[in-house]
Formats: structure tokens, sequence, C-alpha cells
């Protein structure tokens, strides 16, 4: 038996049909899969039958140092016409089912060493190897396609990877032929599932209407039926916009909008701004939607994938227990992560991060592009993005329009100009935009009242005393990572819960899990709590932000209508004092008329609506129009010149300048984190790294006076003093 796979042993034909079995999964899902992919699933491996290849995967010889499928492709070009369009596809996916071409320029280094150019090239050597098992690939592969039975092979062959740089000519960006992207992400994605052991990809069968309502009569209280909004919703065919206020259950009418949209076995993607509420959200919809084996965990259900740069700590958190050893639980995080960066799991809940970096032209994009066709998107908390982040996004919608994907975008509050724009780049019809019922109560509400100072909320902390020892569950939010620890240590005799995003990733996970926060009595926090996390708090201190950001920190106070009745709303105090920190993160000339027009009347949805108008006549201040408009022109063009099977001309320092984030090891961490590295625990390495705003990062270095930060195993290392209570303090260098 030739095999295919070592670890555990596994044949080639063996892994040649389930290649083939896991393409007919694919194309239950998207039939736009050329059927001549099929003959590329036949071919893709058959370079593996190499005598010292062979030799490597059975443990008897030394790593062999060639591309296996420049054979593949060597043997189709021998079998079939290389005048039929069809064979040219077919020949080209096998050819770039592990490695690129190249960039637009320049053949790649993989390639370049499989030249047969001189009579000293490798390739030589290797056909001989694989001619020396022809008549084995003939026996292990009979009866799979004619053209290998029939095959003669041909000694004077000449490597395939003599051609990149002709090929490279001819391919045409994706947005103009998409075929080939397609042809490429089945092949690749068919591969990666059944070298897997996952062989079929999951069609989700129960994510249906019923399975919501199931869920629906166990977990709201005092369900009945779905409210006129949510049946509106579920009534939308196409892509739809849907405003509301907090507690209106806009979470359910996506989910029943996505079940009327998702005609056959479609993907949905459920899109949040932030990590913290991403795992929560995973686990609600994992309970709305059991599995076919009934299973509701995250790190069980295979109808729901987490998906964000995280998730395998998402995933060890949820499978860790007292039942489970540790080492099952990381296997079990592995496992899940591993299969939901493939196109297995229906339903997927992740970053819009995720989503642009498959048009930023990532490895194996076509993977991406093929899961996004056709699919079903649904944009939580909309209004949570930035300018930069927003126009992003915008172009984004246009090419999810153009892969047939419909789009669900939900918000409290957004500004009319800017629903026009998201309504025009994800071609949402006005007749689908969905809203409240005039005379619906929520919209008149008052679960909460505004109180104003005119100072900074360092001078708040007398007041947050007295709310915290009369019972009251309450929460300072801060707009800097170095205010919130500020007000950390003027507060450290109350014993405060400390929320920001500069914590290692492993603290992160544990902090801002919900239960936790729910425990403490006094919470202080960044922007990171405006957004999905369904706590609710009886009192908020908060400095002055714009309007629509303080809206989203007051959801969380009385959010379940926690007080007897809501004739006794929570209290929202805003500390208006000038602030340099937070004119560093948001437009002065945006705090100023936030606070101008600050509502007098009690804050209920319409009053709320008002203010953000006020606030943002034009949508976006001028700067931020300048920010939205660049971050639109500058991605626009990457994804314009995206290429299938080509390394993606963006350089990392662009794509950071557009993700606007870096990831650094604190310089304390850095023995303990490289020790995890080197024997292997990549997943236990992890949980030592910190994400920080690149903004935040270059004004820490140019302070501290460093140029170049030190680096370790191809990462950046933080020389800055990390605080286990506090986070990585980036105005306290070690000494560099």
């Amino acid at each position: 038996m030739l095999l295919a796979k070592s670890t555990p042993p596994v044949g080639l034909r063996q892994h040649t049909m389930d290649v083939l079995l896991a393409l007919t999964e694919l194309r239950a899902i998207w039939p736009e899969i050329p059927a001549c992919i099929d003959k590329a699933a036949i071919f893709h491996d058959v370079g593996k039958a190499a005598s010292g290849f062979q030799s490597m995967l059975r443990g008897t010889g030394p790593s062999w140092h060639f591309r296996h499928e420049m054979l593949s492709a060597e043997i189709f070009r021998q079998c079939c016409d290389m005048g039929d369009e069809d064979n040219l596809l077919t020949y080209l996916t096998v050819l770039t089912h592990h490695k690129n071409l190249g960039t637009g320029n320049e053949v790649s280094v993989a390639f370049r060493e499989c030249y047969s150019q001189s009579q000293y090239s490798r390739w030589f050597d290797k056909w001989r190897e694989l001619l020396s098992n022809a008549t084995e690939i003939k026996a292990e592969l009979a009866g799979l396609d004619t053209r290998i039975d029939e095959w003669t092979p041909r000694e004077d062959a000449t490597s395939p990877a003599n051609q990149a740089a002709s090929l490279i000519g001819d391919i045409r960006p994706v947005f103009s032929c998409r075929e080939l992207a397609i042809a490429r992400g089945a092949l690749v994605a068919a591969d990666h599932l059944a070298s897997s052991g996952l062989v079929s990809t999951t069609r989700g069968r129960n994510i249906s209407q019923e399975s919501l309502e199931r869920y629906a009569r166990t977990h709201i209280d005092g369900w009945a039926e779905w409210s006129p909004m949510q049946q509106e919703a579920g009534s939308k065919i196409g892509s739809a916009m849907l405003v509301a206020p907090t507690g209106a259950g806009k979470t359910e009418a996506a989910l029943l909008w996505a079940l009327a949209n998702r005609h056959g076995f479609e993907r949905v993607f459920y899109v949040l701004p932030y990590q913290v509420s991403i795992n929560a959200m995973a686990s609600r919809i994992a309970e709305a939607f059991p599995d076919e084996e009934g299973h509701t965990e995250i790190s069980r259900n295979n109808n729901v994938s987490v998906l964000h740069s995280n998730m395998d700590l998402a995933y060890l958190e949820d499978a860790q227990s007292d039942e489970v050893p540790h080492e099952q639980a990381v296997a079990t995080a592995l496992g899940r992560s591993n299969a939901a960066r493939k196109i297995y799991a229906p339903m997927k809940v992740t970053t819009v991060y995720q989503l642009l970096d498959i048009f930023f032209g990532r490895k194996f994009f076509e993977v991406g592009l093929l899961e996004l066709t056709g699919s079903v998107v649904i944009f939580d908390e909309i209004h949570a993005y930035d300018g930069h982040t927003l126009g992003l996004i915008v172009v984004l919608l246009e090419y999810l329009q153009k892969l047939s994907a419909r789009m669900f975008i939900m918000t409290a509050t957004l500004p009319e100009p800017l629903k026009v724009l998201l309504r025009g780049a994800a071609g949402i019809a006005n007749r689908n935009e969905i809203r409240l019922d005039k005379s619906d109560p929520l919209l008149t509400e008052v679960r909460r009242n505004i109180a104003t100072d005119d100072r900074c909320i360092e001078n708040a902390t007398k007041k947050v005393r007295e709310s915290v020892l009369a019972g009251r569950k309450t929460a300072v939010v801060c707009n800097t990572v170095a205010k919130a620890i500020k007000m950390f240590d003027a507060l450290a005799d109350l014993r405060p819960f400390l929320v920001h995003s500069r914590f290692t990733l492993g603290r992160r996970a544990e902090r801002e899990k919900k239960e936790h926060i729910e425990q403490q009595r006094l919470v202080i926090a960044t922007q990171v709590i405006e957004v999905s996390l369904d706590v609710s708090f009886d009192d908020m201190f908060t400095e002055l932000a714009p309007a629509d950001s303080l809206l989203q920190r007051f959801g969380r106070v009385n959010r379940h209508a926690r007080r007897p009745d809501l004739g006794s709303p929570g209290i929202c105090y805003i500390a208006c004092g000038k602030d340099p920190g937070s004119e560093r993160v948001y437009s002065a000339e945006i705090l100023a008329k936030t606070a101008a027009h600050i509502p007098n009347e009690p804050l209920n949805f319409e009053t709320a609506c008002r203010w953000i108008e006020a606030v943002y006549p034009n949508g976006l201040t001028e700067k931020q129009a300048e920010q939205m408009n660049a971050a639109q022109q500058v991605f626009r063009g990457v994804v314009e010149q995206l290429k299938p099977m080509l390394d993606s001309t963006v350089t990392r320092s662009t794509e950071e300048s557009l993700l606007d984030s870096v990831q650094v090891i604190p310089e304390e961490l850095e023995s303990q984190w490289r020790a995890q590295k080197q024997q292997g625990n990549h997943m236990e390495a992890k949980k030592f790294i910190v994400n920080v705003s690149l903004p935040s990062w270059k004004g820490a270095l140019w302070r501290a006076g460093i140029g170049t930060p030190p680096s370790s195993l191809g990462w950046t290392i933080a020389p800055f003093k990390y605080d286990g209570l506090k986070g990585l303090l980036l105005d306290l260098p070690l000494g560099h």
C-alpha cells in the first residue's frame, strides 16, 4: 500500500476517497464548485508515491526536501489534454494545493527550488523515484480514473515549476473571475477536512425555527411567542437592517432572519466587535441549536464554532472542568480550534477582523471566499466601530454582495447618514429596514437617568464609595487603560475588579467571563464593557465619551430591570471635566457636542436617538470621515488586486495600520512564554500574549526612548512592567 499520511498511517487510495467524499459534501452546499475538481482530488497526492517520499512517511528515510505536488501536476499533464480549459483549471489546482506560485512579480522559493532548468536540478532524481513506483500507483488507484490506468510515463519530463512565471502572468483578479478561487478553495478545503479526519462538513440539520423556539421557551422568561419585530425580521428575505433598543430581542430577531434566508446549508456568520462578547454569544447560540447528538457546549457542539485569534483559549476555558484532565481539555480545544479554521461548522461566531483577513489575501484565502459565497452574515453592534474600521466594513459589505451573501445589520443607535451608507454598501432595500412599532413601550421605557459633574472622574471617588457601600453594584468606566488603573489605585481598599485589554490573553479569558464580573460589587473598566456584555449594574460612573459610546455603556445599567420597578431607574453619572487622555482617544469636538446635548429629560430610546442625531448630524465628524474614506481607499485597492494562488501584496505594516493593533509578550513573562513554546505547549504559551493598540504601543516606545523593541522567536517583547492585577503598564519601562 502506498501511503498518503504517516500519523496515523493512511493509504493513498483511502485519502483520495476521503477527499472525494469531502468534495461531495462541499458541493451540496456550494453547487458552483466545478465538477472537474474531482479529477484534482484524484491526482493531487499522486506525487507522494515517489520512493523517497514513501520512505520518509514510513520512518525509514530522511526528509524528502521536494514538493510532491510538482510530480502530481506532471502526471496530470501527461495524462490529460492541456488545451482543455477544465483541465488547465484542474492542473493549476493540483499544482498549488499547498503553495502559492509567488507574488505578482516573483516566483516563490518553493517553486524555484523545484525547477528543472539544469542537469543538476533535483527534479530529475525525484521524477525517477516516482517512476520506480509507477506500477504501484496504477494498482493503488485502479479504477478511480481511466487516464491513470492507461498512463504511459515519460522519462524525459520537465518540472511544472518551470512554468510558474508565465502562469502568474495569466492569473486574473478574483473579482473579475472567481472560478479559479472557487476551484482552489474547494480542493484545499476538502484536503484539509480529509487530513483532519473530519471528512464530511456539518450541514446543520438541527438549525431550525423549532429548535430556536424550544430554546426560547426554556431560556427566555415569560416567553410565549415572538414579538412583532422578531416576526417581521423572520419574514424578510434578502439583506435587512434592524434598529431597536437594548432588551428588544435583537439576537433572536437576527437568528429568525438567518433561518428565513438560509435556503439550504449555507454558512451563517455572526459578527461581533469584541472577543469578550463572542464566547458568550457562541454559548448562547450553541444552546439554541444543539447538534444532532444533542450537544450544547461550544467545545462539543458541531453546529457552532468560535472564530477569532484566541479561539483555542476560548475552547480551553469551555472544555475545562474538575472532571476533565487538563491534557484532555487541551486536546479537545485544539481539535475544536482546528475544525473552526476549516469549512466545518455551519455557524461561526466571529470578529469582523477574521472576515477582513480573508480579503487581505491570507494563505488559502480562497477557502474563506468559498465559505462566504452565498452565506448569511449578521453584523451585531455595528455602531461600536470607529470611523477607520467602519471604512473597512463598508468595503467588506460591497464585496460580500458580489459573493451573493445576505447581510443583516443590527444597531441600537446609529446616525441616519451612516444607516444610509451601510444600507447602500450591503444592498438593503428601504422596505427591509425593521423598527419597533411606534406604540411599543420599549421606545418610551426609562431604565436609567443621567447625572452630570463638570469635574474629572477622579473627583467622583467619594460618590463611588457611597454607591458601593450602600450595596449597589457599581461600574466605573474610563476612556484609557491608564485612567482605569489610576482609578483602581484610588479605590483599592474597595477591592475593585479591573477589566481592560492589556492583560495577557490567559488573564483576560478568566477576567472577562460574565459570571466573574457579575460577582463583583465594583468593576473598573475601559470600553471593553460597552458591547454585548450581558451584565447589569445599579450605578455607573463614566468619563465623558461620544454619545454613542455613552449609550452603549449605559446599556449595562439596570439592564434586566433588576430594580423593583422601572420607576426607580439606575443612575449614570457623567464626569464632563476636560481630560487630555480622553481627547487622545476621541475628538474634542465630538466630546463638546456630546456634553452640550446631554438630555435633561428621562433617558428612553427616543431621547437617545435624538441625542445621537444632534451630535452626529452628518453621521461622522470631519476627521472620522477622513479616516473612513482613507481606510476605504486603501482596502478597496487591496481587494481589487487580490489574485488566487498568489501571495498577497499587503505588507505587515499595511495590515497593522489597517487593523490598528499589535501583539506583544511582556518581558517579565518572556522566560515562561519561551519555555512553553520550546516544550511545544503553544496553547499555554499563547496565554502570555497581550494585545495593544498600535497608537498606544508607538506612543509608549517613543516616550521610553525605545527605537526598536527586543524580540524573541519572531515575537515582539514589551520592555514594560507587567502587574497581575493591573496588566501591562506602558508608562513603566524596565530600564531599557
